[in-house]
C-alpha cells in the first residue's frame, strides 16, 4: 500500500475523472477531493496528518497562486500537479516554480503517473512498498530451480504468516499448474496480452490461492502460446503483484537475453541454483560472472540443490572453492519425498514436511528473511536428561 493517501484538489474536470481510478489501481488512497485550496486548507487544518500527497490540477494564473499558498501551508509535505500543456506550455515550469514536486502531463497516463508518485515517496522519506521482489534462477535444465521456488515461496509465506505470490516466468509453456494440479482462468500470457486491461483487480482474478499465505501466478498452460513478454510488461506485472503481496517470487525461464538480466537488475534477491555436477556447476559459473559484469546489485545466494552430503567429489567445500564463492547453501537430495510431492501435487511443507529437503529450504528461506537459525535439540542433549533422570532416582 502507498504510504501516502492522496487529496485531489481542482480535479474535477472532464479529462480528469480517471485520476481517481489510477490511484486505485497504483494502490493510493484517496482520503478526500475537494473544490480548492481554501476548502481542502478547512479540512488539512482540523484533521492533522503529515502523510498526504496533494494532487492538484492549476490551469490558470489564479490557481497557480493556490498552489503557492497550498505549499506554504503545508511545508514539508509533497503537492503533485496535473497539467496540460496544450492548454498553456509554460504551466508545467510554473507549477514547478510554485512548489510541485512532479508534475504530471494531462492525458494521464498510469506509467508516468506511478514513475512520478514513487519519486515523491522516496524524495520525501516514504517507502513506496515493503513488497521484497525474489528472483529463482536456475543454471541448467534439470537443476529443480521451479522446485525450490515453489518451496521456497511456500516457506516464505509460512514463515512470515502473509501472502506471498509465486510467479511463473515461462509466459509462453509454464509447468506449475499442471504440477500443482490447478486450472486458473487467467494466465500470465493472458495478462501479458491484453496490457491496457491489466490493473490490481484482474492480477488479483489470476492468482490461484494454493496453501494458506501461497499464491500462484502461472505461464500458459493449455497450449504453447506465441511468446510476447516484454519488458514493460514484465515490470508492469510485478508492479501489481507487489501491490497484494508482500512477497513476490519469480521461478525465472532459462533464456538468459538482455529482457532477463534487465528483469534481475531490479530484484532485491538473486538465488542462483545448480545441481552438484560438472555441467551444471560450469553452467552456474558462468551464470555468476554474468551477474557480477551485468551489476545486478541484489544480494545474490548460491543454492545447491539434489545435495549428497556423503558425495567427495561435490563436498561443500569443494563446490564453493570451484566457484570461488564464500558460501553455498544446500539441500539435501530426497527423492522420494519430491516424488511424494509431485504425485500429489503440493508443497514439501504439506506432503513431506519431515523432509531433509524441506528443513533445508526452511532454513534457506530463514536465511533470506533475516532470521535466526531454527533451534533442535540435539539428541546428546535428551541422552543427557535421561542420565540426569536415571542419577536423581538412584539418589532416592
Amino acid at each position: 500500500m502507498y504510504p501516502l493517501k492522496a487529496i485531489l484538489i481542482g480535479c474535477m474536470g472532464q479529462g480528469l475523472l480517471d485520476v481517481r481510478r489510477e490511484l486505485t489501481n497504483l494502490a493510493i488512497g484517496v482520503e478526500g477531493e475537494y473544490v480548492d485550496v481554501r476548502s481542502c486548507l478547512a479540512h488539512v487544518f482540523t484533521n492533522p496528518s503529515d502523510k498526504r500527497l496533494f494532487v492538484v490540477h492549476p490551469s490558470t494564473t489564479s490557481e497557480i497562486a493556490q498552489l503557492e499558498w497550498l505549499n506554504e501551508s503545508v511545508a514539508g509535505q509533497p503537492i503533485l500537479a496535473l497539467v496540460d500543456p496544450a492548454d498553456d506550455p509554460s504551466m508545467m515550469v510554473r507549477a514547478m516554480r510554485a512548489g510541485a514536486a512532479q508534475v504530471v502531463r494531462l492525458p494521464l497516463q498510469l506509467d508516468d503517473l506511478r514513475a512520478a508518485t514513487h519519486r515523491i515517496a522516496v524524495q520525501f522519506g516514504h517507502s513506496t512498498s515493503k513488497s521484497r521482489l525474489i528472483v529463482v534462477l536456475g543454471a541448467s535444465e534439470g537443476c529443480g530451480s521451479t522446485t525450490i521456488a515453489l518451496n521456497l515461496a511456500s516457506e516464505l509465506g509460512r514463515l512470515r504468516n502473509a501472502p506471498c505470490i509465486l510467479g511463473e516466468g515461462a509466459v509462453s509453456f509454464g509447468r506449475l499448474a499442471n504440477y500443482l494440479g490447478i486450472q486458473p482462468q487467467l494466465t500470465m500470457y493472458d495478462l501479458v496480452s491484453d496490457l491496457d486491461r491489466l490493473d490490481i483487480e484482474r492480477m488479483r482474478q489470476a492468482l490461484t490461492k494454493v496453501e494458506d499465505n501461497l499464491l500462484v501466478l502461472v505461464g500458459s498452460y493449455k497450449t504453447i502460446s506465441p511468446s510476447t513478454l516484454t519488458a514493460e510488461a514484465a515490470f508492469r506485472l510485478v508492479d501489481c503483484a507487489k501491490q497484494l503481496a508482500d512477497l513476490v517470487v519469480v521461478d525465472s525461464r532459462y533464456q538468459f537475453d538482455e529482457l532477463d538480466f534487465d528483469f534481475v537488475s531490479k530484484a532485491h534477491q538473486i538465488v542462483t541454483v545448480a545441481k552438484p555436477t560438472i555441467p551444471s556447476l560450469h553452467s552456474l559459473k558462468l551464470l555468476l560472472d554474468l551477474l557480477a559484469r551485468r551489476e545486478c546489485f541484489g544480494q545474490q545466494y548460491v543454492v545447491i540443490n539434489q545435495f549428497v552430503k556423503s558425495d567427495p567429489e561435490f563436498s561443500k567445500q569443494a563446490i564453493e572453492a570451484a566457484l570461488d564463492v564464500p558460501h553455498v547453501f544446500t539441500v539435501a537430495s530426497d527423492p522420494s519425498a519430491l516424488r511424494a510431492a509431485e504425485n500429489s501435487g503440493e508443497t514439501l511443507h504439506k506432503a513431506a514436511p519431515h523432509s531433509y529437503a524441506r528443513a533445508d529450504i526452511t532454513g534457506f528461506a530463514r536465511t533470506l528473511m533475516g532470521m535466526p537459525a531454527e533451534a533442535h535439540s540435539a539428541p546428546w542433549r535428551f541422552l543427557n536428561s535421561l542420565n540426569q533422570m536415571a542419577h536423581s532416582l538412584s539418589l532416592k
